[in-house]
């Protein structure tokens, strides 16, 4: 009855993490390409048996961050005036996006269910970052 009950202990463990993980509702707005933009919560409770989905979802966000970022630069570019606080508010927009690669490189080389985990929260956090650098440009645009 020991290994009987330990069996049915992880089962019914099993079935309730699958159970209490329901997937997080998401609106996706199109993005521009025609895609669906990328949202983080579509994502975010992946585990270590889910690498590839994870893995292309974090291309996903890595691409409509490229995308803001490029609306970004194009207002830049039709700025006369405060381009000096623009460019130093930009500065950590690109630095939060090569923070992304990187979590995103060290993401690849894991090799455990302990340091993927590790570096999905890495990613997690500079996504966080990466999002709240372009939402404070977006808040302070000025023409």
């Amino acid at each position: 009855m020991g290994r009987m009950g330990i069996a049915f202990g992880l089962l019914a463990a099993a079935a309730v993490g699958t159970i209490s993980r329901a997937p997080a509702q998401v609106i996706n707005v199109a993005a521009s390409d025609g895609g669906s933009a990328a949202h983080w919560a579509e994502i975010k409770n992946d585990g270590y048996d889910q690498r590839a989905h994870f893995a292309a979802g974090v291309e996903r966000l890595s691409a409509r961050l490229d995308r803001e970022i490029g609306v970004l630069k194009a207002k830049r570019a039709s700025m006369t005036k405060d381009m000096k606080d623009w460019d130093f508010a930009m500065k950590e927009v690109d630095d939060s996006r090569s923070y992304l690669t990187s979590c995103t490189s060290e993401l690849a080389k894991a090799t455990t269910p302990d340091t993927w985990n590790a570096a999905k929260d890495k990613i997690g956090e500079a996504w966080k970052r990466a999002q709240g650098a372009v939402d404070k440009m977006n808040a302070t645009i000025t023409s």
